[in-house]
């Protein structure tokens, strides 16, 4: 568990990175010993003044006189030496025999390069007396970088990483790390909560901390850090310094937020006048679209995804992007007011038999999602980007009991839409379904029209409508009644059913 002690050990002084790159050279066993105070020696004399408790930095690294501060060590309960070690100049490192001797004794024999001994204490008499100093230091440190740098999850990890000395990650609510590498051993529920938490793991603690948090409470992002050690104090500061980096982190996520937001309206726009244009369309919109990153050439096939019943939630666009990308469907992908348009771009034309194999794929991807799709035929050239998508749209609006259907594959339902929009047709399915008119506040008409789509399967519209399959047949009892047909009879069906495609054509 943590250790709720108030003194640092050795290790934690090695493990939080006080000592910046120090070394432990011998004496291992004695790591787990407390420290009370910090002291310079630099002769004997300061050597022999040393009590219990005590770190001892040398400041001379003779060999007689780094055994006499081990003896001294040993025999006073001095808790470790460190050697200090110039960046340039001479230096000396202990023998064998020393490191032997030290590793007898049990004390920690550690080495330190710094040009300043006098810093080296400084450092740790902070870190051991005044451990709150020690980490509003750090925290100054941290916060001064992240006002001089950019706040994305890389730059905030490296900052941490390098002042703190543990290692951090940016991590969604289901674990997946997205900058950074998720520490070993992380604890399930750690990001269960909506609070920023400590949680001992292996080789350490773990210290989570959410960025981004919705409405409902809800946490979709956290900034974890993993350190060494087990002391409560270090792993309250680390917990503290990260909670300013998650809101400079929050601040990165709401303007890439804002600029996804403002990128998608532009690329829906760009995409409207793409399809307004027809065959016609001007440089300046094609100058936009390469912009955009667009392929305008080659063969385009157009896919156009739309809710089947309820408006999914605001995370279906890069929900359904991942999910086209993991079948190998690597395109544009444009969210509009209504539905996503997305197209594949080839080089040359696509052979039809591949639109079965396309039509599987993205009836894959869209399993997780609660849409339907069409797929238009491949067309060629800027202009073919609109072509194919008006004719994936004209899919999707009649999958019926499909997931996804191709134009191709519409056959009689295609030519029955086609010939639901003559305006004579209009005016004589009107009179013939008048008698339904309001009726019910135009649910019998709905069921009816429903029902007729779905192959007057009763089972399958009463899903479409969300009411119990005994209201459809009461309904569909009661049309049959008002218009005076049976829907027993093939050609009956078959005039009304056309009959409601063209007054709905009419309504649309």
């Amino acid at each position: 568990m943590i250790e709720d002690v108030g003194s640092l050990t050795v290790r934690d002084l090695l493990e939080i990175g006080v000592l910046g790159g120090a070394e432990l050279l011998a004496g291992e066993r004695g790591i787990g010993t407390e420290v009370g105070d910090v002291r310079l020696a630099a002769d004997l004399t300061a050597v022999e003044a040393c009590a219990a408790g005590d770190l001892v930095i040398l400041t001379g690294h003779q060999p007689y006189l780094v055994e006499v501060a081990l003896r001294r060590a040993y025999s006073a309960d001095v808790r470790a030496v460190v050697l200090v070690k110039p960046s340039t100049g001479v230096y000396h490192d202990p023998s064998a025999a020393t490191l032997s001797f030290a590793n007898r004794l049990g004390v920690p024999l550690l080495h330190v390069t710094a040009d300043d001994p006098l810093l080296v204490a400084d450092a740790l008499r902070t870190a051991v007396r005044r451990p709150e100093l020690s980490a509003a230091r750090l925290l100054n440190a941290v916060t001064a970088r992240l006002v001089r740098s950019r706040t994305d999850p890389r730059s905030v990890i490296a900052i941490l990483s390098g002042e703190l000395h543990v290692s951090c990650a940016v991590i969604s609510a289901d674990g997946t790390a997205i900058e950074g590498v998720s520490p070993p051993g992380l604890p399930p529920d750690l990001l269960a909560g909506s609070v920023a938490t400590t949680a001992e793991i292996d080789e350490g603690f773990a210290v989570a901390v959410p960025v981004e948090i919705d409405r409902t409470g809800h946490v979709h992002l956290w900034l974890v850090s993993h350190g060494r050690g087990r002391n409560r104090r270090w792993a309250e500061a680390v917990l503290q310094i990260s909670q300013v980096a998650s809101w400079a982190l929050g601040s990165w996520v709401a303007a890439e937020r804002l600029e996804t937001e403002r990128q998608a309206r532009s690329r829906g726009s760009l995409l409207a006048e793409l399809l307004a244009s027809g065959d016609d369309v001007p440089p300046q919109l094609v100058q936009q679209a390469v912009l955009a990153g667009w392929r305008l050439d080659g063969w385009h096939t157009g896919v156009y995804a739309m809710p089947a019943t309820d408006l999914p939630d605001t995370a279906t666009t890069e929900r359904l992007r991942v999910e086209l990308s993991r079948r190998g469907l690597h395109g544009q992908l444009v969210e509009g007011a209504e539905g996503w348009s997305f197209w594949l771009t080839n080089d040359s034309e696509p052979p039809q038999s591949q639109h079965r194999e396309l039509t599987t794929r993205i009836a894959q991807a869209l399993g997780c999602c609660p849409l339907v799709a069409g797929v238009g035929r491949p067309h060629h050239g800027v202009s073919g980007v609109g072509r194919t998508l008006a004719e994936a749209r004209e899919a999707a609006g009649m999958t019926g009991t499909a997931k996804v259907v191709h134009i191709d594959e519409l056959g009689v339902r295609r030519l029955l839409s086609m010939a639901a929009e003559t305006p004579a047709l209009v005016d004589q399915a009107t009179r013939l379904l008048e008698p339904l008119t309001g009726v019910e506040d135009g649910q019998l008409l709905r069921t009816l029209a429903i029902y007729l789509d779905e192959e007057s399967v009763t089972s399958s519209a009463a899903v479409r409508l969300k009411v119990h399959r005994n209201t459809v047949t009461q309904r569909i009892n009661r049309a049959e009644q008002l218009l005076g047909v049976s829907l027993l009879n093939p050609d009956e069906r078959l005039a009304v059913h056309l009959a409601c495609r063209a007054v709905r054509a009419g309504d649309e």
